[in-house]
């Protein structure tokens, strides 16, 4: 890119003031959503003409954003880790396209309904698509249709403003211990992950199910002892009954991910939370299942955003800090030999979940105390004195 066209990308943009033969340039290397539409509109398919054209728009206009930031990072040299803009996956398992005008809601009775434009030879064949729920009286923006695990979606995003929320100051803190089974915190551990809410259906069940389906499905792939390479329509029966018993699984620990983290963000002024090398854990034959389905990465995301908002203090632990090894009454730290691992302590005999401090100074001194609400503690301290956030 020339001297000349990084600086005039580095202008606002109502400033920018490009020659014809640097949009010639930039046209070239970096395509606009006009150009876009203009090639794909030349060499239109005949089933592309029985679908509504405000569908290609989008899709151009999607296209040519992605070409423009793609191409005043490279100009102005910001590194973010994308690449060159490209087209979805025809195997992914999301399918779909956007729609932004032409759409129009109509009620009908407690209920609406949603129109889609028609193309001319088509007027009157297509019929509308009802909503599962009442629509908000208020304007929607670009509307999606996808398809996933064999059913069909349809997402409205409506344009409002939602009244700010206010924090309800408690004065309470707290710091949380994650686990691949539970979580620790103030209020002592929670194995919504596993065990659901209140006598819902647990995920235990759904991953058993999961397991029996994935053993139904790799035997249906084979046939006389070799890999089939064409898939018959029980295979494809099996793969969807999978797909959407993953679907479950993700949606119940999403559920309850959002439910915890807004309970935490509800009734605390002040959050403390580890900073786990989650990529370092799965790299583990021994628990990197159970690390991937714990969700640590969502969580931290989720409370992240969330405290934000509603302007809740969160204080991120050092990956360092011996927040497992340290004793919350004396604060002496466990090295070499008297570590706790995922196995417990060899030299005293104890097991991964309980803490023994040996500090005979220690009120807790030879007293079997459990490891992880020791750890949330150690978490909780770190809020009032983040001098000592760092590796101990």
């Amino acid at each position: 890119v020339s001297p000349e066209i990084l600086a005039e990308f580095k202008k606002p943009k109502e400033e920018r003031q490009f020659t014809e033969e640097q949009e010639l340039f930039i046209s070239n290397y970096y395509p606009t959503a006009a150009l876009i539409q203009k090639k794909l509109t030349a060499s239109k398919q005949s089933w592309e003409r029985q679908i509504s054209s405000r569908i290609l728009q989008q899709a151009c206009a999607d296209l040519g954003k992605a070409f423009k930031k793609f191409a005043k990072d490279k100009a102005l040299k910001v590194k973010r880790g994308a690449g060159h803009p490209v087209f979805q996956s025809k195997k992914a398992k999301r399918q779909g396209f956007k729609l932004n005008q032409g759409v129009v809601l109509a009620k009908e009775g407690n209920h609406g309904k949603l129109t889609l434009p028609v193309p001319a030879p088509y007027k009157g064949e297509w019929h509308s698509i009802r909503f599962s729920e009442i629509p908000k009286n208020a304007e929607f923006g670009t509307v999606s249709f996808y398809r996933e695990h064999s059913h069909y979606y349809m997402a409205v995003p409506y344009k409002y403003e939602a009244p700010p929320y206010i924090h309800k100051h408690t004065g309470k803190k707290t710091g949380i211990d994650v686990n691949v089974s539970h979580f620790n915190d103030a209020e002592g551990e929670h194995y919504f992950l596993h065990k659901g809410n209140n006598g819902a259906v647990n995920l235990e069940r759904v991953y058993e199910n999961i397991k029996h389906q994935q053993r139904i499905l790799a035997r249906k792939l084979e046939e006389n002892g070799q890999i089939a390479g064409k898939r018959s329509k029980s295979y494809q029966k099996a793969r969807i009954k999978l797909q959407k018993l993953y679907e479950r699984a993700h949606r119940m620990q999403d559920d309850a991910m959002h439910k915890y983290t807004t309970h935490l963000v509800r009734e605390y002024d002040a959050i403390c939370i580890e900073d786990l090398n989650v990529k370092g854990m799965l790299m583990s034959h021994v628990a990197s299942k159970v690390v991937h389905r714990a969700l640590f990465g969502r969580f931290r995301r989720y409370l992240e955003y969330k405290c934000k908002s509603a302007g809740v203090k969160l204080v991120i632990a050092n990956r360092f800090y011996p927040s497992t090894q340290r004793c919350a009454a004396c604060g002496n730290v466990k090295k070499n030999d008297e570590k706790i691992t995922l196995s417990g302590n060899k030299k005293y005999g104890t097991k991964h979940n309980e803490y023994v401090c040996y500090n005979k100074k220690c009120p807790n001194y030879n007293k079997v105390v459990d490891r992880d609400m020791n750890a949330m503690m150690n978490l909780t301290f770190l809020i009032n004195h983040p001098r000592c956030n760092k590796a101990l």
